[in-house]
């Protein structure tokens, strides 16, 4: 009864950049919100204190038909996914997933919610965070 409710991920990635996930195998991930991954580990509301934006690492990971669903990315939506090899993408080595956001919608990027949660990119980009630290409001950015 529980799982019929349920939404569960096979993996959740931590707080922490360069995370690695290798050589891991996916099944049954087609029901309610279950997602074979899911991001930000203990992040799971909006008042969590953390921006999220982290980078993971993944390679010889193996999808089977029966995974609907590849990632749901958690509050706050924004992390970074490197895919070394193309298993996570399907788009070759030195690729990205990440959340979906207009910033993100590039020539070489495909928005995908069903499946990865947001959207996919080639290896012709880069997905990189950005964080200004000790910006005031005479700084630079203010032009």
């Amino acid at each position: 009864m529980y799982l019929e409710v349920a939404s569960p991920h096979g993996i959740i990635t931590p707080r922490t950049e360069n995370f690695v996930v290798k050589n891991v195998n996916f099944y049954n991930f087609n029901w309610n919100e279950a997602a074979a991954l899911g991001s930000c580990s203990h992040c799971f509301h909006p008042a969590a204190t953390d921006e999220g934006g982290r980078t993971v690492k993944f390679s010889g990971l193996y999808f089977h038909s029966s995974v609907t669903r590849k990632i749901l990315y958690q509050t706050p939506k924004s992390a970074i996914y490197a895919d070394l090899d193309g298993t996570l993408t399907g788009l070759g080595p030195n690729t990205w997933a990440t959340s979906y956001s207009k910033r993100h919608m590039w020539d070489a990027c495909t928005y995908l919610e069903e499946e990865y949660g947001g959207v996919i990119c080639d290896s012709s980009v880069e997905v990189r965070t950005i964080i200004f630290n000790k910006y005031t409001p005479s700084g630079i950015l203010n032009g």
